[in-house]
């Protein structure tokens, strides 16, 4: 075939094809929801053109885009959020994001953007959340924002603004504006005399230059700011003398180091809503703390991190002088020993902060005066007992000694804490418990003892803790569980016992836990009696070293007898050891998430899922050979996601029978899948999300469908199906496979269907033409054939003839032939003749009684008519005869006409014997008043050797 034709062929394939679906063909983007798109590649240097107008989240954040076209977000009608962060755009064409009325949120943290333009956001009337962090932002159009009316949390954090009129652009036209931030800016002062938003609620202005905060009378007030964040600036005056701050609630002036800053603030009731005050390593002098602290009545948490150098100043009593606050914190301050005097003045604290200090120790009288407090933290110290001096806190609900380096709890630790309702002493020493260090914690919930030395619990819990709801014992040494361990815990709903080692558990060590919704455990075995009386558990996570089934005998009871249970994780972390029963899951018939990990060494068997119909997710990982058979997932009828990561999978073959309906999500990742045949999905119609990162992809024509199918299909997204890369034949490593050139399988393709259809095209016209003007030549071939192939056998084996002539004839001439024929040739003239209805031998095949009828007799008389040129017998009658004619070379062939026939109506091989022996042809109808004559000729015809005459005679037709 010519190339071009080649090249026609293919383009009308392509044509006839559907089209793709965009939406399905993304490049460096994908999915997780129908209206969700994340374009996050660090590939792209322009808005991917293809995504859908349908969106209405868009992610294309950390690529390398270095502008915003006026075109690239033309039909977005839906889209609510748009995050362009992390990027490289230093311009945006003006109405670039016109079309976006629907947009509520908008990120472009982190690019180039110096100014902003007049129109810029033109069009985001409904915009709410605007970020324009980590810029390079200098100064602000004054109508940069005007349609942004809606405006109510803007952040301008790390760029270059110094000027408050660049605020005064944005207060202009953002009434609705609650929340600024303005954090690591150049402002060097800030007064509210330049503003007029009645809106605000948080500004912060952290780490300016700024060096003035002054608002003062004016005709604008801050009346709805709750938040405000001046931190990280060389402040050196913060001047209140008008009340701009009815509804101030939090106030952060961390990491302002100026050691001259002056608090002015004429009347404490300008700061009378003020309840949080942060100060964290700010360096003020102890006579502006001491001011500062004055007027702030109201403060009931104070942030005093990093001021260990002003403790001995008594900065604590002038920050415990406030008459209203309650939680004090003092985090990284480096404090050793908590003295007598530190705390003296606190009496009047709720909530104590002393986390990531030094602590070794709390002297006895160090915080006795604090009799109401309700939470201690205690966190990243270096205590290696629990401090004496708390064991008179009786009121403590709240108790954090996590990453010290207690190694024991002793019963007189925890006794008067009756109150505690939280006790935390995650990653200590403790190696041992004593059944009397929870005897008096009656009203505990949640215990923590997680990450300790402990190698037992036997009588830990001696029944004591009837309220408890929540026990973590998880990353211990714990070596074995004992029945009736967790005994009249009758309120517990989690337990954590992921153990450092392997813990075997007694059975009945769960009896009591009637109330147990989430178990996580480590463990050597599962056996039918570990989890009795857990009637009401929801989640159990199982971390197996070796799972030990010696055979399905073994399971003569359910493995799990938990009807409730709805989520499954079994994991097992040393070698596989056993074989799996059909009956492993029986007695979990509401389970709805199953997690397996190198949980089965090959396939599971059919009926292994048998009794879990209500999964909806299943996840098989870390199988050594995953080759399952349909049938596998037959009970699972609700299953909608299937996940099934490094299982060895070779095929996808399984999933065409599989009778998975509802499947949604499909995750078959680093596999050692090469072919997909994308016909299996057909029997998905519900997937709508396929993974295959990870699998040695041939790039070849056998994946030029799933190719197709990838890009073209409408319902299914297959994840980062544009990253998948080649691992074989050699010349394509390393390619992408979705760039594999299918056209030329489709070239190929067509070349093959243009010779198959060319072929039959001339087939079709040669079989035509030879039935119209060639099929009697050929029948007449046939026919001669199979009467040379007789004559040959006849002459070898020397046959003398038996009749004078074989009489051929249609059934319907048969009164003619038995009333006149008969009577004249066989009675009167005495010749021996052949009839087919009389001398043919039964039994025998037709064709052959014919042919053995025609070469028994020495001629052949046919008596022919209109109905004898319709028979099929007949004709093969006359050709049989015909061919011996030619054979050998006499006339052994009478043609006998009982009525006139037009020549039009002979077939060939008639009209063919005319022109040979034309005085043959003798005609009854001529002959009716000339009987005796025609019966003469008749006779001289049989005889051997004599003609019947020339063709003038009366009696012969020349037809």
């Amino acid at each position: 075939m010519k190339p071009r034709s080649s090249f026609l062929f293919s383009l009308l394939s392509l044509l006839l094809l559907p089209r793709p679906s965009l939406f399905y063909s993304f490049k460096n983007c994908s999915c997780y929801d129908l209206s969700k798109i994340y374009c996050n590649s660090d590939k792209l240097n322009n808005v991917p053109s293809e995504i859908p107008k349908s969106a209405t989240s868009l992610s294309v954040y950390g690529n390398h885009i270095q502008s915003i076209r006026g075109t690239d977000f033309t039909g977005f009608y839906k889209l609510d959020t748009l995050n362009l962060g992390y990027n490289e755009i230093a311009h945006i064409d003006e109405g670039a994001f016109s079309d976006l009325n629907a947009l509520t949120s908008l990120s472009l943290v982190s690019n180039r953007l110096t100014l902003l333009m007049d129109d810029m956001f033109k069009g985001l009337y409904n915009l709410s959340t605007l970020r324009l962090d980590k810029n390079k932002i200098t100064s602000i159009s004054k109508l940069a924002f005007e349609s942004l009316n809606k405006l109510n949390t803007l952040s301008l954090s790390s760029n270059y603004l110094a000027q408050t009129t660049d605020i005064t652009n944005i207060y202009l036209h953002c009434p609705s504006l609650e929340e600024l931030y303005l954090e690591y800016n150049n402002f060097t002062s800030f007064q509210s005399h330049h503003l007029s938003s009645p809106a605000l609620k948080t500004l912060s202005l952290k780490g300016n230059n700024l060096t003035v905060f002054e608002p003062k009378n004016a005709p604008f007030n801050f009346s709805r700011l709750t938040d405000l964040n001046l931190g990280s600036n060389p402040l050196r005056k913060f001047s209140v003398h008008s009340d701009v701050f009815p509804l101030l609630n939090s106030l952060s002036l961390d990491s302002v180091s100026c050691s001259v800053f002056e608090w002015d603030v004429a009347d404490k009731y300008f700061l009378r809503s003020l309840t949080s005050l942060e100060l964290y390593f700010t360096s003020f002098t102890i006579e502006t703390y001491r001011s500062l602290f004055q007027t702030v009545d109201s403060v009931h948490s104070l942030d005093l991190f990093g001021f260990s150098w002003l403790f001995d100043k008594g900065l604590l009593d002038f920050a415990c002088s406030i008459p209203s606050l309650q939680m004090l914190i003092l985090r990284g301050n480096n404090i050793s020993v908590l003295n007598d005097s530190l705390l003296q003045s606190c009496n009047n604290l709720t909530h104590l902060m002393l986390s990531n200090n030094s602590l070794t120790d709390l002297t006895e009288a160090s915080i006795r005066m604090l009799t109401r407090l309700i939470l201690l933290q205690l966190e990243e110290n270096r205590l290696s007992k629990v401090p004496a001096a708390i064991r008179n806190l009786t009121t403590l609900q709240y108790l954090y000694l996590d990453s010290n380096q207690i190694k024991e709890l002793q019963c007189s630790d925890l006794i008067h804490f009756s109150l505690l309702t939280e006790l935390s002493v995650y990653d200590n020493s403790i190696s041992n418990l004593n059944s009397c260090v929870f005897k008096t914690l009656t009203n505990l919930k949640c215990l923590n003892i997680g990450h300790n030395n402990l190698l037992q619990l036997d009588d830990v819990f001696d029944g004591t803790l009837h309220k408890l709801e929540r026990l973590d014992v998880s990353k211990n040494y714990l070596g074995w569980i004992h029945k009736d361990t967790f005994r009249n815990m009758t309120s517990l709903t989690r337990l954590s016992l992921e153990s450092t080692r392997v813990i075997s558990i007694e059975g009945g060590a769960f009896r009591g836990l009637n109330n147990l919704k989430e178990m996580h455990l480590t463990t050597d075995r599962l056996g039918a009696d570990k989890f009795n009386g857990l009637s009401q558990l929801r989640v159990l996570s199982i971390v197996l070293n070796c799972l030990i089934i010696s055979s399905p005998s073994a399971l003569s009871e359910p493995l799990f007898s938990l009807p409730l249970l709805q989520h499954l994780e079994v994991k097992v972390s040393g070698d596989i050891c056993f074989t799996t029963s059909r009956e492993v899951f029986k007695g979990l018939d509401n389970l709805r998430i199953l997690k397996l990990t190198n949980f089965f060494f090959n396939a599971p068997k059919q009926g292994t899922f048998l009794y879990t119909p209500r999964l909806e997710l299943l996840r098989i990982e870390q199988c050594f050979e995953f080759d399952p058979a349909p049938e596998l997932f037959h009970p699972l009828t609700e299953l909608k996601t299937l996940h099934l990561p490094q299982t060895g999978i070779k095929s996808l073959n399984f999933l065409s029978e599989a009778n998975l309906t509802k499947l949604e999500k499909l995750n078959v990742v680093n596999n050692e899948l090469k072919v997909i045949n994308e016909t299996v999905f057909k029997a998905l119609p519900s997937l709508k999300y396929l993974q295959l990162s990870g699998n040695p992809f041939v790039c070849n024509c056998s994946n030029a469908g799933f190719i197709d199918w990838a890009i073209r299909n409408k319902q299914v997204q297959v994840v980062s199906a544009f990253q998948f890369t080649c691992s074989s034949p050699p010349s394509e490593e390393g390619h992408f496979l979705m760039d594999f050139n299918v056209q030329l399988c489709w070239e190929a393709t067509g070349f093959l269907c243009f010779m198959s259809s060319s072929a039959l095209v001339l087939l079709t016209l040669l079989s035509s033409f030879i039935y119209h003007f060639l099929r009697w030549q050929l029948v007449y071939g046939f026919y001669l054939l199979q009467a040379f192939l007789y004559d040959s056998k006849k002459r070898r084996q020397g046959c003398p003839y038996i009749y004078d002539a074989f009489v051929s004839y249609n059934v319907h001439n048969e009164d003619w032939v038995y009333g006149e024929l008969m009577p004249e040739l066989e009675e009167r003239q005495g010749w021996r003749l052949c009839l087919h209805h009389r001398d043919f031998q039964p039994g025998k095949a037709i064709i052959e009684n014919i042919t053995d009828a025609i070469y028994s007799s020495r001629k052949t008389l046919c008596v022919i008519s209109r109905r004898y040129l319709q028979s099929e017998w007949c004709s093969r009658e006359i050709q049989m005869a015909s061919f011996r004619l030619f054979d050998e070379q006499k006339d052994v062939l009478i043609l006998l006409f009982l009525e006139e026939i037009p020549s039009n109506h002979l077939s060939p091989f008639y009209r063919m014997r005319k022109l040979v022996k034309s005085r043959t042809y003798l005609s009854w109808t001529q002959a009716q008043s000339h009987k005796g004559l025609f019966w003469e000729k008749v006779r001289r015809a049989l005889e051997c050797g004599h003609e019947p005459g020339d063709d003038h005679n009366p009696l012969t037709a020349n037809i």
